[in-house]
């Protein structure tokens, strides 16, 4: 099936007037949420280096112009920013964005390297001793904060246990910040190859009401 055509048509007028039959490009659809948490019918994949959407569903499904099933299933409406960059993109990325963010704030150009700080962090640690839960809050914080700010532990008795609150602190790097981003996009959802064409038969369906 190709995506494009099942899309609405629509009627516009063009520069002259006249009226002509389009696509509707923006027309967008999407999964209920009972069916993206259901197990049974997807299973999760790491995407690699080299993958694209096109790439995955020629292995998964026999068909590279179900590309759509792979991005429908994980509400990906952008494959350019939504998908993991390679290595090689993932660092032009960074040089471009801070450098036009820098230049377009006046700054004096905008030099990247592994340590350059994107914001710190006050981190509040509370353990339960008896049931073994952990909450861990993060707080954004200012390098003046950051530096007069001491690591502490702090226990707490309970009729039942103790509590123990931990604050750190931690310096996000420009690096692993966007490193944690594009890494987070890796984790997909594969619908199972049996439920791929009945997807297609409801989706027409979708489009074409």
């Amino acid at each position: 099936m190709f995506y494009f055509n099942t899309l609405p048509k629509i009627i516009t007028p063009d520069e002259n007037g006249n009226s002509i039959l389009l696509t509707n490009l923006v027309t967008r659809a999407r999964l209920i949420e009972q069916l993206q948490n259901n197990p049974m019918l997807f299973y999760e994949y790491a995407i690699q280096d080299g993958d694209t959407p096109e790439i995955i569903a020629e292995k998964y499904y026999g068909d590279p112009f179900r590309y759509w099933i792979i991005l429908l299933s994980n509400e990906i409406f952008d494959p350019l920013w939504d998908w993991p960059l390679s290595d090689q993109m993932f660092l032009q990325y960074i040089d471009t964005k801070y450098a036009t963010e820098a230049e377009d704030a006046g700054q004096t150009p905008f030099v990247y390297t592994n340590t350059t700080i994107y914001k710190y962090e006050k981190i509040i640690t509370t353990t339960n001793s008896v049931s073994g839960d952990e909450n861990v809050v993060k707080v954004s914080i200012t390098q003046t904060q950051y530096n007069a700010l001491s690591p502490s532990s702090t226990t707490f008795s309970l009729p039942d246990g103790t509590c123990t609150i931990d604050i750190t602190k931690e310096q996000i790097t420009i690096f692993d910040y966007e490193s944690d981003l594009n890494q987070s996009r890796r984790q997909i959802k594969i619908l199972n190859n049996s439920y791929v064409d009945e997807m297609e038969r409801v989706f027409k369906d979708v489009m074409g009401s």
